[in-house]
């Protein structure tokens, strides 16, 4: 579940830099790239992906809050990736070997 999310995440990478300047799409495809890579370590269980997943997680759940804040994100949205930065934590802690 944890890299089906990320996965969608790169995509909302992608989907949110779209119009933005050069250098904006430019960072959205990098973080694309680093959230995809990161989705499919997880995918393939590599030790390292599950941490990783993690604190991509937590710096998105900060991100977003920040955002909020800010004003740059609507309520819809903040709701959506709180959840979304919740549920990829819980999933990667869960996931982890004992």
């Amino acid at each position: 579940m944890a890299a089906a999310l990320l996965g969608a995440a790169a995509v909302g990478a992608i989907a949110r830099s779209m119009d933005s300047n050069f250098v904006g799409r430019f960072a959205g495809v990098v973080a694309a790239f680093s959230v995809g890579w990161v989705a499919y370590g997880v995918f393939r269980g590599r030790p390292w992906a599950l941490g990783a997943g993690f604190f991509v997680a937590l710096l998105w759940f900060w991100a977003t809050l920040a955002l909020r804040v800010q004003g740059v994100i609507g309520a819809p949205e903040f709701v959506v990736w709180i959840a979304w930065a919740i549920t990829v934590m819980v999933a990667t802690v869960r996931a982890r070997p004992a």
